[in-house]
């Protein structure tokens, strides 16, 4: 099984981080999948209401976490830098990475999206 990275760092209130979960929720149907959330794009995984910006609510993608091979990480240091716990995540399963932790997992994927 291919091993796929996707990594979103930035504008986590955007259609941009929308089709992000998209493509990564298909890519997880055949890959191992990593949704890997940096700098702001830790945001992305807290509770906001994405429909108050005019994009379609991520409650599906939410669902579907236990039925394919999709992995949430947050990093570490972007979570520390903007004052976000563990509390504040929209869903339970998040894994909590230090830098180098997701520095080993991108070297190690067969390929990477950066959104």
């Amino acid at each position: 099984m291919k091993r796929v990275v996707h990594i979103l760092k930035g504008d986590p209130f955007s259609w941009k981080s929308h089709e992000a979960m998209r493509v990564a929720t298909a890519t997880a149907i055949n890959s191992e999948t990593y949704f890997v959330c940096v700098r702001d794009g830790v945001y992305f995984l807290t509770r906001w209401e994405p429909e108050k910006l005019g994009i379609d609510s991520l409650e599906k993608f939410w669902e579907t976490l236990d039925f394919i091979n999709l992995t949430l990480v947050a990093e570490e240091e972007s979570l520390h830098d903007r004052g976000i716990t563990k509390n504040q995540f929209v869903v339970e399963n998040v894994n909590v990475m230090n830098s180098e932790e997701i520095e080993k997992l991108i070297k190690e994927a067969d390929f990477v999206f950066v959104w």
